[in-house]
């Protein structure tokens, strides 16, 4: 028995695609309805939200996607096992061969005979497995934004759409859709549905009434009502599928989320999207008052990206980047604890170009604040490759600007690093024959000799010590240093030796600012002294 029904789903979704319609950022923007007005009353509560969700009801949709589960062919299943398996996954006896009246075969639930007609490999069918989300309609002609991890690799998307006190179903097909942000842009072909309106995220206050909306638990047409919690929320962790999400400035609420919630419309007082609902925080994977959202102007940025060929464009600056800790507030006597250190340059990269350097604070950039590293990333994600822009930072506690222009993200910048580590280039030496010298606990160096920088190809202008040892328990091993790194700088000053380094380094109280060559690029890290 053949099964070709997924077959058949899956061409018919790739000729839809195929005939989706090209829609350029203007013309799409003028199909969308926005209202940026302030809240009347100062955002006073009142004692009903019935009008807003007259409002936004509407245009919220349930989206039903349907992916694979391919189920393990018949040859890699135990014969014991098989009549389980096959009855697990809803297939009948009769379709193997099995007769559920063979006397001559043992009772259900137990241990029964190998398939008289054992089906060939193609013949185990897929299984669908079938998620529910929430969507918004934004245009009226079918536009509808929701998550990516509500679609990502659906090889069906229904999308049921609301008709009067029923309901309508259609077939989406993807536009586009992003995993580092969680946002999707989808359509049914469909006319004179009700748009929502979209606010402005960049309005919100903290303390400002919102509503969720979508379908909790599969109960659709569902709202629920709590205040912006708490804004530009990042670094919380947000896994899909195994990858995080790279991108975050939510906006925390109250409102209740719950599963089903997700890619369905957060919005404000007045009915206008401000978020788009994606995740919670729970020990039981329910609601317990601590939900997630993308503002709703990020997500715009995403979806108007994402029309003409599906995908994202990123700027690129080439740096590795922390926040300015305490610690590092101290060592370089600041005051503010904002912006982003700047640890790493990569070589040809924008930022070495226009001169950015190690130990830099990226303190603004394009007329915009940095309070932190993930503020830096995020602004630099918004814009489009080619961007000329200005960065404000602390050298040397001296104010100064200098201008990078921004190049495509690459795919390979988009692997998670760990702090302090490049992309991996190769292995490491194992030292020469001077006396090596303990750095820190677990780290030893050694002067660098000229059979060292042979064996580590590290140039002859290059001055300092060289790592030939790190405990992988270390903490520095768990901050990145790696053996065949060469320690030019130690607190700031230059290292002429291994004794001198390890004089240094033992001056320090708790921690060691180390700066670093490292297969052509240079680094900052912060090690503890113990």
């Amino acid at each position: 028995m053949k099964h070709t029904a997924p077959i058949v789903t899956a061409i018919t979704l790739a000729l839809s695609l195929a005939r989706a319609e090209q829609i350029d950022s203007n013309a799409f923007n003028s199909k969308l309805t926005k209202d940026a007005a302030p809240l009347p009353n100062g955002g006073q509560i009142q004692m009903s939200y019935a009008n807003v969700a007259e409002k936004i009801l509407p245009s919220v949709v349930t989206i039903f996607s349907s992916a694979p589960v391919k189920t393990p062919t018949a040859d890699k299943i135990p014969p014991q096992l098989r009549p389980f398996f096959y009855r697990f996954f809803g297939v009948p006896d009769e379709d193997f061969g099995m007769d559920e009246n063979d006397e001559q075969q043992p009772p259900r639930g137990r241990g029964r005979g190998q398939p008289q007609q054992p089906p060939e490999q193609d013949e185990i069918p897929e299984h669908q497995n079938r998620g529910v989300g929430s969507g918004v309609i934004i245009t009226s002609d079918g536009y509808i934004l929701t998550n990516n991890h509500v679609i990502e690799d659906a090889k069906k998307i229904e999308v049921a759409v609301p008709d009067g006190e029923n309901t309508k179903n259609y077939t989406a097909e993807i536009i586009g859709n992003d995993p580092l942000t969680d946002v999707a842009l989808i359509k049914i072909e469909a006319k004179g549905l009700k748009p929502a309106t979209l606010g402005d995220s960049n309005m919100l206050r903290v303390g400002d009434v919102v509503l969720a909306a979508g379908a909790p638990m599969e109960l659709p047409r569902s709202i629920t009502q709590g205040i912006v919690s708490a804004l530009g929320r990042s670094n919380e962790g947000i896994v899909r599928k195994g990858r995080m999400t790279g991108y975050e400035d939510f906006i925390q609420t109250d409102a209740s989320i719950n599963p089903g919630n997700s890619g369905g419309p957060l919005v404000d007082g007045l009915g206008r999207v401000i978020g788009i609902n994606t995740a919670i925080l729970s020990k039981s994977g329910m609601n317990a008052g601590i939900g997630f959202a993308i503002p709703v102007n990020m997500v715009m940025r995403i979806a108007e990206d994402l029309l003409d060929d599906g995908s994202v464009q990123r700027g690129y600056l080439g740096v590795q980047i922390t926040d300015v800790t305490p610690q590092f507030a101290k060592q370089y006597n600041i005051g503010d604890q904002t912006g982003a250190l700047v640890t790493q340059v990569g070589a040809e990269s924008p930022a070495e170009k226009a001169g950015l350097q190690v130990e830099d604070i990226v303190i603004g950039i394009n007329g915009q604040k940095v309070d932190g590293s993930s503020r830096l990333r995020l602004i630099v994600s918004s814009l489009k490759p080619g961007s000329s822009v200005p960065m404000d930072i602390l050298r040397n506690g001296q104010k100064m600007t200098v201008n990078a222009t921004l190049e495509a993200l690459p795919e390979e910048a988009l692997a998670e690093v760990g702090p302090g580590r490049s992309i991996p280039r190769g292995g490491a030496g194992k030292g020469g024959a001077n006396v090596a010298e303990e750095l820190v606990t677990g780290v030893m160096v050694q002067n660098l000799s000229q059979p060292l920088r042979e064996r580590h190809d590290i140039p002859k202008e290059i001055q300092g010590v060289i790592v030939t040892k790190v405990d992988p328990d270390s903490r520095a091993a768990a901050m990145g240093l790696e053996e065949g790194d060469v320690i030019t700088h130690i607190n700031r000053q230059l290292v002429p030796s291994a004794a001198e380094a390890r004089t240094l380094a033992k001056g320090s109280e708790q921690s060691v600012l180390l700066r670093l060559f490292r297969k052509g690029d240079t680094m900052l890290l912060m090690i503890g002294n113990q």
